[in-house]
């Protein structure tokens, strides 16, 4: 890394840490002595989401943060948690140019299902398009055979 005082490239990392999801990184230039703090953030993942209609569009987070966030809304399931689902499907997409929506669905109500039941239940009936008292009891009973 290059000072941002004297442009050296020897600078040293004096400290680090994770913030708002970028990391933090304190730095010092072994040549001027100078300290300066540089940010690092992952490249968005351009990768196309196929959904079932055939239609595809560009992979959100945000997308996927809104439905876990509607269905742990009230769980013993957290921000924190939240985000280790998303940081477990990203890993399962990254590499790919081409994802169907239905992996990334079926990722999420794994994940959840070890969690919350609750936040299973409620993610699968509107991903799954419950349309009847029917649809929840065979879901729940096969998260009871799980």
């Amino acid at each position: 890394m290059k000072c941002i005082y004297c442009s050296d490239g020897k600078t040293k990392v004096v400290d680090s840490r994770e913030s708002e999801g970028k990391v933090r990184r304190r730095r010092e230039c072994q040549s001027c002595g100078e300290r300066f703090t540089t940010y690092e953030t992952a490249d968005d993942l351009d990768i196309q989401v196929i959904k079932g209609d055939g239609e595809t569009e560009k992979f959100r987070e945000e997308k996927i943060r809104d439905g876990l966030e509607k269905a742990t809304n009230k769980t013993s399931l957290g921000a924190e948690e939240v985000e280790e689902i998303i940081e477990e499907v990203k890993k399962m997409v990254r590499g790919k140019n081409k994802v169907e929506s239905e992996e990334i669905g079926n990722k999420i109500k794994e994940e959840l299902s070890t969690r919350d039941e609750v936040a299973y239940i409620r993610f699968a009936s509107v991903y799954e398009s419950f349309e009847d008292a029917e649809s929840f009891k065979e879901e729940v009973e096969s998260l009871k055979s799980k």
